[in-house]
């Protein structure tokens, strides 16, 4: 058996003098150097050294988008057949979970497309998965976040299991799920990662696999370190028996892995992809150029649904090959961008689910302890929530497809990307806070209304995404036995770990008018009123509302009043008991988060608040009356006037019963003096304003 090259044959010889001369402008050249072939340095820097010199790059971003990578074939650095690692044959007979077929059916030299490897058979396999990040001595270069690679390993199931709505969706469903191990090969709990500084094995050398490896017949070994100046290898297929020796394992790009990949166009995880692909027994789709379509299980890729191919695709251009057109550059298996590759073929993947029948026997688990989708991934299976703090994740959850409202992030969309599901039984009237800040990932919760789970467009009470931070606040008032659904999700393609916060505050007596829906209905003059233990809508006012208290209002109560005039009505809480700010909406229904007022106010008269505006006789009016200050409640009177366009046509009925009569004198001399009963607008009332109403007295108006 050849040890296999960590550097591929084609770097490690490199003495193209044209290629190297196109790249003078990225170099510095020297003589021979006993350098390793492929280095980061600290301040990671590339050096490449042959015998045709030295090349150096200041990034691997700048390597990876050079020619240089492009001429070495360093998309996936899977030896030739002749250096490929092996294991002893194993015994032939058909084994695994299918209870069918041999080794021999997807051996390194055939396959046979039998149906019996067909994911629709209801198996699905569970990979345990340990990723062990490898970063330089001094740590400053390889280190991945855990969450990270949970995004890698989201990524490897959309893209095997064709997932609806992700970029996988249009490939075939392998029913091969991944998850990160729980528990390492002592016993111990883990997350599935390791980490190790160690310059030597983060440049791809020293035989880490030897200290680092868990049983690699149980656990899928993934490697982060420089690959050897490619994206990824593997040291054999999979077919190869290999499984159980340390060497054994995949090795992919530090910087080519999850969302915090910096490798583009190689920044989509589909390297990983690629690179489990051959881990399961895939080939190249170009594998044998040009082999004959007429004995494509048994040379080539060894698969019949990819045509022949000459040479590997580069970015996304479909092309035609061995006479004929093919689609491969959407293959897994072939070398196009990540953000190109969406598919696994259908004999590809009886090929691969082959491959853990016999080859990887005891690498699938039926059941991979505290892993594997979670149980409330489906709205039919949401979990009770208690009040405090719940535990749960969204790793490996999949994308329901129910979507939020535009109104609930100004930045993110509507998606909620790998949700889960829980539901609530309101133990009182009161108010309900829900809260993921602090989660591992970029959270956004909603909160349905109803005991049945919700589909897009459904009754949305509430919503929040970046509200603290990246994570999600939503505040809701709600009443005793009232059911609901609420989703944690993502608005990006992210998952983890989360605490959701449940706080219910119970509002003992809330006042009649506490929702719009409850609107009391007032008349013009003055309406009492409280806002003692009154919740709040959940929505603001614009912030041109107010100067200095920002647009929240707190405690608020609604009244509906239908303008008596057309004219300019004004509606004041001046001398209130609590700091108010006063909305007006056009009625009669409520309205929503979105929604603008016709007009709103705050310090106007002190901390209290008074608005004039137009309005039409019978415009129906939704008035809402609240605090700007958190916890700020009390007792008001609401003030309503309407004076119609153009003066008061009987400015005479001081009391506004329809007749000028005594009761208008016996307020006239109350008012005598002042400016309370000034007819005629001089500012004060006296002579004048008496002879007026006299002079208008019996007179209905």
């Amino acid at each position: 058996m050849r040890p296999f090259l960590a550097l591929s044959a084609s770097i490690v010889s490199l003495s193209l003098t044209s290629m190297v001369t196109a790249q003078s402008r990225n170099l510095v050249r020297s003589g021979p150097s006993p350098a390793p072939a492929f280095w980061v340095h600290d301040d990671g820097s590339v050096e490449i050294n042959n015998a045709d010199g030295r090349i150096k790059f200041r990034s691997i971003e700048e390597y990876l988008g050079s020619d240089l990578f492009e001429s070495v074939g360093g998309r996936c650095g899977l030896p030739p057949q002749d250096e490929r690692i092996a294991g002893p044959i194993d015994d032939l007979d058909f084994g695994g979970v299918a209870g069918g077929g041999s080794a021999s059916d997807c051996s390194c030299n055939q396959t046979n497309p039998t149906s019996i490897y067909d994911a629709q058979g209801g198996i699905t396999y569970q990979i345990p998965v340990v990723f062990h990040v490898i970063r330089n001595s001094a740590g400053t270069q390889g280190n991945i976040s855990e969450a990270c690679i949970q995004n890698q390993v989201l990524t490897l199931n959309e893209d095997f299991n064709a997932i609806s709505g992700s970029p996988g969706a249009p490939g075939t469903n392998c029913q091969i799920e991944f998850v990160l191990a729980s528990e390492d090969p002592n016993g111990n709990a883990t997350n599935g990662i390791t980490y190790s500084n160690n310059t030597t094995w983060f440049n791809d050398g020293g035989s880490y696999w030897n200290s680092l490896a868990w049983d690699t017949s149980q656990y899928m070994n993934v490697y982060t370190n420089t690959a050897s100046g490619n994206l990824g290898y593997v040291p054999a297929l999979g077919c190869s028996n290999i499984d159980g020796q340390a060497q054994d394992r995949i090795v992919i790009l530090y910087s080519a892995i999850g969302n915090c990949a910096t490798s583009a166009p190689f920044d989509g995880g589909r390297t990983l992809t690629h690179e489990v692909g051959h881990y399961f027994g895939l080939e190249h789709t170009f594998a044998g150029g040009c082999s004959s379509a007429g004995n494509c299980n048994n040379n080539g890729d060894l698969i019949c649904d990819t045509l022949p191919q000459q040479n590997p695709t580069s970015n996304c251009s479909s092309s035609s090959s061995c006479g004929q057109s093919h689609n491969n550059q959407r293959n897994y298996m072939d070398y196009s961008v990540d953000s190109c590759m969406n598919q696994f073929t259908y004999e590809q993947h009886l090929r691969m689910r082959c491959n853990l029948e016999h080859y990887r026997v005891q690498l699938p688990c039926t059941d991979c302890t505290g892993a594997g989708i979670p149980e409330n991934d489906e709205c039919e299976g949401a979990i009770a929530l208690v009040e405090g703090p719940n535990e749960g994740t969204t790793f490996q959850a999949t994308y329901s497809g129910v979507v939020s409202e535009p109104s609930c992030s100004s930045t993110s969309g509507i998606a909620v990307r790998n949700d889960v599901w829980y539901s609530y039984t309101v133990p009182g009237n009161g108010l309900l806070t829900l809260s993921t800040c602090g989660a591992s990932f970029n959270s956004r919760l909603n909160i349905w209304d109803g005991g049945t789970c919700p589909s897009s467009g459904g009754p949305l009470l509430a919503c929040s995404d970046n509200d603290c931070g990246d994570d999600a606040i939503a505040t809701a008032f709600v009443f005793g036995g009232q059911e609901l659904i609420v989703q944690v999700g993502s608005p990006s393609n992210e998952s983890g770990n989360f605490v959701l916060e449940v706080l219910f505050e119970e509002i003992v007596d809330p006042p009649v008018n506490d929702q719009c829906a409850d609107a009391a209905v007032a008349t013009e003059g003055a309406t009492e009123f409280t806002t003692v233990d009154a919740s709040g809508s959940g929505f603001g006012m614009p912030l041109a509302c107010s100067s200095s208290n920002g647009p929240e209002v707190y405690a608020d109560v609604w009244f509906s009043w239908t303008a008596p005039c057309t004219g300019f009505a004004t509606i004041a809480t001046c001398n209130s008991g609590f700091n108010s700010r006063i909305a007006v909406y056009n009625g009669p229904a409520c309205p929503g988060s979105s929604a603008a007022p016709i007009v709103c106010a705050d310090d106007v008269c002190g901390d209290d608040a008074t608005v004039t505006f137009l309005a039409l006789e019978g415009q129906e009016l939704l008035i809402r009356v609240g605090s700007p200050i958190e916890g700020d409640e009390g007792q008001g009177v609401l003030l309503l006037a309407c004076e119609p366009i153009g003066g008061d046509p009987c400015p005479e009925d001081l009391n506004d019963d329809g007749t000028v009569n005594g009761a208008d004198l016996g307020l006239m001399l109350a008012a005598w003096g002042t400016d309370g009963a000034d007819i005629n607008d001089d500012g004060n009332t006296n002579g004048a304003d008496l002879g007026l109403l006299l002079s208008a007295w019996g007179q209905d108006c």
